[in-house]
């Protein structure tokens, strides 16, 4: 009887409901910030320095010295690097480019250097580390990182619309999604580990690893010019010391440490990898300044009260940023959040556990949301609740109610999902974080069946230009992670790759665990050859691979099709 009621009145709610749809809109601080990168512009903020803003989301800079030209940073895709070089080429002099510079290994910043005309023997600079963590991103997680950075950059919502998409807040648009257009990135051929002093296009340059938003990041520093590139250790908003896409921990005393670094240089220009860069010695102090002194107050604070035994739901409600900070242009909430800061730097100290016991292990997903809806008199009654909530604008209970919903009762997911993908519309529109507001709205687009599921972006990523840079160790070390256990539970075999130019490698699966190692094992019951881009576009499908191998790009040298096809079923799935 209860249920009936309750269903009778969700009826009631629901149809009252047409009435309360979400009104589009945009957060006003985030519709102002759009203007740091529209329209797309080059800026000459010291003579011979360069910073194309807009083109994609990353800067690319170009520095023109006596007898050549420096890239820093090119941008996410070939697409708009070409762009970008088509503004540079006349300012360059028709110099040489004697070498390109990478602050980092993410992919807006490295997937566009073969579209820039880098002479034969110019080097290619990076943090010795630049590979490897390149590797995580593109290799190992790339699946995941894909269908989170879809949702985090807004790919598939409208555009110029107020309930679609408006920018990624440290820049206009992703031009390259998922890291796609990495075909553009060119290995480097110079790295070092702490310091690099060294003479480019008749220039000095000093440059330093920096770790911050990412564990190889350098800045690069002019000191004769007294021009700083910072990389992504600052732009104009509040820094990503966690990404929603997913990330490992970004540690904010190092990201504090590598910002003093920089302060004590005295620069005179500051020319950052996302956003405008800022003349003047007075303005660049205080804003380095106010920068890391929000980057340490996030975290002293979160380890404060953390030491006091509050967990991470009640730490973000203690840690607001002082005043000074919270209203300091560099520092609105236009990218990062304090929120997610404070909920990273827990996790990043103490790990998932929150330290209440109740937490150590719970019920499965499914039954929990029963047990929990069932408090409500059932998961009709708890709809009702849900709507209730969205009403009087509860938005964040509303959505967490009605997941709870669909998990306990199948037969109401049309009605949960509709309930959902209105608050998280709402949630959305009032978000001043573009990575929150795209999010929001993407994920509530994949509950109304108007952008592709994860299950979709996971199986169009799952091979292709994001790896095609990478080391041949990179690619054999996505074997494992994509073992099919259950399948392999009684498997032993082993595939062997000879991969031309970069070694011979064996995955070896042993009853539901995958082992990689060099060299071809005797005993492996397929040896594949060919090269490793070959391979990486082969592996997207069993209808590439079936192309390759009737091509001729990859050959078997041991077993045929049928035992290749059953060793790689096993990492399907």
């Amino acid at each position: 009887m209860i249920r009936a009621l309750a269903a009778a009145a969700f009826g009631l709610l629901a149809t009252a409901a047409l009435a309360d749809e979400p009104a589009a809109r945009i957060a006003p601080s985030l519709a102002a910030h759009t203007a740091e990168f529209a329209p797309a512009k080059v800026y000459e903020p010291a003579p011979g320095v360069f910073s194309a803003v807009g083109y994609g989301i990353a800067n690319s800079i170009m520095v023109v010295g006596k007898t050549g030209v420096v890239i820093i940073d090119t941008t996410d895709s070939l697409e708009e690097a070409r762009k970008v070089w088509a503004e540079f080429a006349p300012r360059a002099g028709g110099k040489p480019m004697v070498a390109i510079i990478y602050t980092h290994n993410h992919n807006d910043h490295i997937s566009g250097a073969s579209a820039f005309p880098l002479a034969k023997g110019g080097k290619v600079i990076a943090q010795a580390t630049l590979l490897r963590e390149a590797a995580k991103w593109n290799g190992v997680a790339a699946p995941s990182i894909a269908a989170r950075a879809a949702r985090m950059y807004g790919v598939f919502l409208p555009k110029g619309t107020p309930d679609g998409f408006v920018s990624v807040g440290i820049g206009p648009f992703l031009s390259a999604f998922g890291g796609g257009g990495s075909g553009g990135f060119i290995t480097p051929n110079l790295t070092f580990d702490r310091e690099l002093k060294i003479t480019l296009a008749g220039e000095k340059f000093v440059i330093e690893h920096a770790p911050g938003e990412t564990e190889d990041q350098l800045f690069v520093w002019m000191p004769e010019r007294r021009v700083l590139f910072p990389g992504d250790n600052i732009y104009k908003a509040f820094p990503n010391l966690y990404t929603i896409r997913g990330t490992s921990y970004r540690d904010p005393v190092q990201w504090a440490a590598s910002l003093d670094r920089m302060r004590a240089l005295g620069a005179d220009v500051l020319v950052p990898s996302h956003t405008r860069p800022i003349v003047g010695a007075e303005a660049i102090a205080t804003t380095l300044t106010d920068y890391r002194d929000a980057i340490s107050f996030v975290h002293d604070q979160t380890v404060r009260w953390m030491n006091q035994g509050l967990t991470p739901d009640e730490i973000v409600e203690k840690v607001k940023l002082p005043a000074h900070l919270a209203t300091d242009p560099y520092l609105l909430e236009h990218y990062g959040t304090v929120e997610w800061s404070v909920r990273s730097v827990f996790a990043g100290y103490m790990g998932w556990f929150s330290g209440d016991a109740a937490e150590l292990s719970r019920d499965a997903p499914d039954l929990r949301a029963r047990e929990i809806t069932d408090l409500a008199g059932g998961p009709a009654a708890a709809l009702a609740k849900a709507q209730a909530a969205y009403s009087e604008g509860r938005w964040k209970w509303a959505a967490e109610l009605a997941t709870l919903v669909r998990r306990a009762d199948p037969a109401l997911k049309p009605q949960a999902n509709a309930l959902e993908v209105k608050a998280l519309r709402q949630l959305g529109f009032d978000s001043v974080s573009p990575n929150g507001r795209n999010y929001y709205l993407e994920q509530a687009a994949e509950l109304a069946g108007k952008a592709p599921d994860w299950k979709t972006i996971i199986g169009a990523r799952q091979g292709g230009a994001q790896a095609a840079g990478l080391p041949a160790s990179a690619i054999v070390a996505t074997f494992p992670v994509r073992l099919n256990a259950e399948k392999a539970a009684q498997a032993e075999t082993a595939l062997a790759l000879r991969l031309a130019g970069e070694g011979d490698w064996t995955i070896r699966v042993r009853r539901g665990v995958a082992e990689t190692s060099t060299g071809v094992a005797p005993d492996a019951r397929v040896v594949l050859a060919g090269t490793k881009a070959d391979l990486v576009t082969a592996m997207a499908s069993p209808g590439a691979m079936q192309g390759a191998l009737a091509s001729g790009e990859l050959k078997l040298e041991k077993g045929g099709p049928a035992d290749l096809a059953t060793v790689l079923d096993l990492f399907r799935g």
